[in-house]
């Protein structure tokens, strides 16, 4: 974007924090249990504002809706410039019942969140990194998200990838990780296999050698 040299980039990538792994069936059922105890739920992870993408997960929502999904969508996280048109889309396509926003959630209940969604969502326009991808899959959960920026360096092959706008494609893609157990257990058995690559102690080694 800048027409810099390439020569004086240096792409060192930042890493998970170690709370985020696979979660306890024990621990998964007490977060479902206080976020979505009647219904499976979808789940987004970020700040609510444009470039998350939020209209992509809700018209995917009510694709899914229309073909026979129950699950609800739990959007966690605090909310960011523009929220309004996100609650504006939620009433227009009828999702009102469907969408909950949580806030933000303790610590303690974020790898557990992830570990028992059915699908994690980052539809994004534009991302720097993608913690929430990285923080998914390292908790083993099958995960969609956006083909556009860093995210496709993020989940290399553990996740299914579709353009941000493609509305139809995030649906079909959740539509196939649900229906087919098989494909989300590879998914989510990858995730950690990816997750391991990116770590704190060799993001700063990274660091350090270029100041060297």
């Amino acid at each position: 974007l800048y027409g810099a040299d390439p020569a004086k980039i240096h792409v060192v990538y930042e890493g998970v924090d170690e709370r985020f792994r696979p979660a306890s069936p024990a621990e998964v059922a007490r977060v479902a249990e206080l976020y979505s105890p009647d219904r499976p739920y979808l789940l987004m992870v970020g700040t609510l504002e444009p470039r998350k993408n939020h209209t992509a997960a809700l018209h995917a929502l009510a694709q899914l809706k229309a073909w026979g999904w129950s699950h609800r969508l739990l959007l966690v996280g605090g909310r960011g410039w523009l929220f309004d048109p996100i609650r504006q889309e939620i009433d227009a396509l009828g999702l009102a019942g469907d969408v909950q926003f949580t806030g933000y959630v303790p610590d303690e209940d974020l790898p557990p969140l992830y570990t028992g969604a059915g699908c994690v969502l980052l539809p994004s326009l534009y991302e720097g990194f993608g913690f929430p991808v990285l923080e998914a899959l390292a908790c083993a959960a099958p995960v969609v998200c956006s083909s556009a920026a860093s995210l496709p360096e993020v989940a290399g092959d553990a996740a299914l990838l579709v353009a941000p706008h493609d509305h139809a494609g995030l649906a079909a893609a959740v539509h196939l990780l649900l229906s087919q157990p098989q494909l989300a257990a590879s998914l989510a058995e990858a995730g950690p296999r990816q997750a391991a690559r990116f770590r704190w102690k060799t993001c700063a080694r990274e660091t350090v050698e270029v100041y060297e």
